[in-house]
């Protein structure tokens, strides 16, 4: 459903990098990570997910993915 630059940034939302940040560590325009983020919302949306519930997911991938 995601692409891999999408599921990059998720990841990084959920640690709670802002958009500025997150434009700087993956070396790209602060557009494109709008755009992206955009397109996050609206896939998530189409799947019945809030942005929230979206968030809540990947926090618990990142978690499990730590442990």
């Amino acid at each position: 459903m995601f692409t891999e630059r999408e599921k990059q940034i998720i990841e990084l939302i959920a640690k709670g990098f802002t958009s500025v940040a997150i434009s700087e560590i993956l070396i790209i325009s602060i557009d494109t990570v709008r755009t992206h983020r955009k397109n996050i919302i609206r896939k998530a949306k189409a799947d019945g997910l809030q942005f929230d519930s979206l968030l809540r997911l990947a926090i618990q991938k990142m978690n499990k993915n730590t442990h």
